[in-house]
């Protein structure tokens, strides 16, 4: 695969635009590519769907999230490719296919901020901005190698951003190295002030990968330092936590697509398709149980870390899988990881995944969780405990 079958499999062709960033700046002479859910004035946003792409006008405005990387100097060079409506963790899109892993051209790059990480991980910019709800630039950073944030929810503004599940919804960015995923950090967040974490190994966590895989992750984790052995679902497991969170999507899902996708004539993917109709069958009285739920378990996460502690997990439950892998195996994945992206998605923290080997030749990644609005500490630590991993 040539890189620039690569690069073109990652850009959208409907957004090829260059936005030139200021002439000086902490960011001056660097580049960055954006997810197709983000406005950007004179362009259409997509959102992985074809009826967008020949019915939506060119938005009148920029996303606010991109305005601070111009501001301090980056170029914008493109829009990138995205599951259809976020609704991934795969990168598979029927419309327009799925951007090539780089790193593993035979796996898929993850979803659903795809094109985005492909873009990093190819070279093709220094940085790039994604969404995170269920793990959509956590998944992806595992699956091709790279660092990525999902920001504490309400940090970041989602101004100009195509809304999936409000309440859970999060703007990321991808980078090759942690340096520079904490500058761009830096726009949003400030300096890093002088602290020295607690670091926690979520042993319950560790026990959801495979067993090979699981060990080779323990491992890696081990290299990070001395932790604390903790329990980070508490006393109700990992399918109490999933439980919560699906209600809470897919209902959010339906409040904020459910018209659109069901107009008639609608092109949808048949998978995108399935999972609208699943959403619109959520009862009322799920979503409001699952509320009370979500706080009960951020009390007890918030309880855990406290104002100085990161919670180590794995990122992904397994390697990514092969390109065009049968829906059957795709629905027992996306459960899998689901329960490890989860915590950090129900309780609104930062999380950072940090690359940490290969098995097999194919990249897998740890992550660091912090309490809500702790980004900043977060990324120095990533900074500081990611050449242990290298």
């Amino acid at each position: 695969m040539t890189p620039a079958e690569i690069r073109a499999s990652a850009f959208v062709g409907h957004g090829d635009v260059r936005v030139e960033g200021a002439a000086e700046g902490p960011l001056a002479g660097l580049t960055f590519a954006v997810k197709d859910l983000f406005d950007v004035a004179g362009t259409i946003s997509g959102w992985g769907n074809p009826d967008r792409v020949e019915q939506t006008p060119p938005s009148a405005t920029t996303a606010s999230a991109l305005l601070p990387a111009l501001a301090a100097g980056a170029t914008m060079i493109g829009k990138t490719h995205t599951d259809e409506i976020a609704c991934g963790l795969f990168g598979e899109n029927p419309h327009y296919g799925a951007p090539i892993n780089p790193v593993a051209p035979d796996r898929v790059p993850g979803g659903s901020s795809s094109g985005s990480v492909v873009a990093v991980a190819g070279g093709f910019c220094d940085f790039a901005f994604g969404t995170d709800t269920g793990g959509s630039v956590r998944v992806p950073s595992s699956f091709c190698g790279v660092f990525g944030i999902r920001t504490s929810h309400g940090r970041v503004s989602t101004a100009g951003l195509m809304p999936m599940a409000p309440s859970i919804d999060t703007v990321g960015w991808f980078a090759r190295d942690a340096a520079l995923l904490r500058k761009v950090g830096s726009l949003f967040f400030g300096d890093a002030p002088a602290t020295t974490p607690r670091l926690l190994f979520a042993e319950d966590a560790f026990a959801i990968p495979g067993p090979v895989l699981g060990d080779v992750m323990r491992d890696a984790a081990a290299k990070l330092g001395p932790m604390q052995a903790v329990h980070a679902y508490g006393e109700w497991g990992h399918g109490y936590w999933l439980e919560t969170f699906k209600p809470l999507q897919l209902g959010e899902l339906w409040a904020t697509h459910g018209s659109w996708a069901t107009a008639p004539g609608r092109r949808l993917s048949p998978a995108v398709r399935d999972r609208i109709a699943l959403a619109s069958t959520v009862p009322a009285a799920d979503i409001a149980a699952a509320w009370v739920r979500r706080e009960k378990l951020s009390e007890h996460i918030r309880a855990l870390l406290g104002h100085d502690g990161i919670l180590v997990i794995p990122t992904a439950h397994d390697l990514p899988p092969l390109r065009n892998a049968p829906v059957s195996a795709q629905f027992a994945f996306r459960d899998n990881t689901l329960a490890l992206t989860c915590i950090a998605s129900l309780c609104r923290l930062p999380q950072v995944n940090i690359p940490a080997g290969t098995l097999d030749g194919v990249p897998f990644g740890l992550s660091l969780v912090a309490a809500p609005y702790q980004d900043v500490m977060l990324l120095a630590a990533a900074e500081t405990l990611a050449p242990a991993l290298s």
